[in-house]
């Protein structure tokens, strides 16, 4: 299942959607978290895309494994180590959101507690995706870029 689409390893295919839009919904979802109209208007629309993240994050990984299983394990190892654990940055962003929707209505405490929340799960997130993104295309593109430059 989480092998290859159309010849393809899904995870090269899927990794593009993490990449990109898991720091993007970590964006929005601190803005969110700050602004208190859009926090009143679109919160549980943020909880809604932050549990796809979760599931796009999950087919990343479940790929990931299988592809890192077919080229024999020896490949991008850095990368399978801390990749793994993306998932769990996910899960935090979408708890955050949770936070957040459900002080929607707040304006005191309630409100600045979700506000930090968001932005710590934001940061966390968004760093941990850069770092394992930055450590896959290494393992991928290095080598070649090192070969072409001579």
């Amino acid at each position: 299942m989480f092998d290859t689409v159309l010849g393809l390893p899904v995870h090269t295919l899927v990794v593009h959607l993490v990449v990109v839009l898991l720091p993007l919904m970590a964006l929005v979802t601190m803005v969110v978290a700050i602004v208190p109209r859009w926090r009143q208007r679109i919160a549980w629309l943020v909880v809604v895309a932050d549990a796809g993240m979760v599931l796009v994050t999950f087919v990343a990984r479940q790929s990931g494994l299988a592809l890192q299983s077919q080229l024999g394990g020896r490949i991008a190892q850095e990368h399978a180590a801390i990749g793994i654990n993306l998932i769990w940055f996910a899960i935090g962003l979408l708890a955050a959101s949770v936070v957040v929707a459900l002080a929607r209505r707040s304006r005191g405490g309630g409100a600045r507690l979700a506000a930090v929340l968001a932005l710590v799960a934001a940061v966390l997130t968004t760093w941990w995706t850069i770092r394992v993104g930055h450590t896959g295309a290494d393992a991928v593109w290095k080598g070649i870029v090192q070969r072409t430059n001579k």
